[in-house]
């Protein structure tokens, strides 16, 4: 649980750098129009809706063929890897719609990971899921607190391609955290016999 805490903390300073910080990017590092900036950013917002709605599925999926360990485990580990790629390659790009197209990729990424986060905190917190999804999900604003202070301070000194370098460093750590988090596999119960209830009983 601990390290789903943290691995889920790592995953949000990328998710934070992307959905609140790709607007300023485009503005200043790329210098885009304000009213531009703005329907390029809602480009890669879209690319962060798709991979929400297709990373459920995709974990679901192997969770019934491999089962819960690498079911939840493979998602992450491909993803999160592949985002610190694709925003290593979006501020690196000379073009800024292929920069755009890339880190909208990026967002897709990091999006398809929630399935496999929130699937895993349920099935390991069984009867006290509540508490543990509360907990992962501190671990997840908790990287979006870490990396206000830090791409603000750096925005202001125009070190953008420092700041996307780190969120690169927290997507490889989210990924790797993976490694450490086991899932058990779920036992289904039997279901319950049927009791022939004598007429009149009711």
């Amino acid at each position: 649980m601990l390290v789903l805490f943290v691995s889920y903390m790592c995953m949000n300073y990328t998710f934070y750098l992307l959905s609140n910080w790709v607007f300023l990017y485009l503005v200043e590092e790329r210098h885009q129009s304000l009213f531009h900036s703005g329907w390029l950013t809602t480009v890669v917002q879209l690319g962060a809706a798709l991979g929400a709605g297709l990373g459920g599925s995709l974990t679901g999926t192997l969770c019934e063929r491999l089962g819960n360990r690498w079911g939840y485990r493979i998602v992450p580990l491909v993803a999160m890897s592949s985002a610190a790629l694709l925003l290593l390659a979006g501020v690196s790009v000379s073009n800024p719609y292929v920069a755009v197209a890339v880190l909208a990729l990026c967002f897709l990424a990091v999006e398809l990971n929630e399935g496999a986060f929130w699937g895993a905190a349920m099935t390991v917190g069984r009867g006290d899921t509540m508490a543990v999804c509360g907990f992962i999900n501190t671990g997840g604003n908790l990287g979006g607190i870490i990396a206000l202070p830090i791409v603000g301070h750096l925005a202001d000194l125009h070190l953008w391609h420092t700041a996307f370098l780190i969120g690169v460093g927290f997507a490889l750590a989210s990924a790797f955290g993976w490694l450490f988090i086991e899932v058990a596999e779920t036992t289904p119960k039997p279901a319950a016999a049927l009791v022939d209830t004598p007429a009149g009983a009711y």
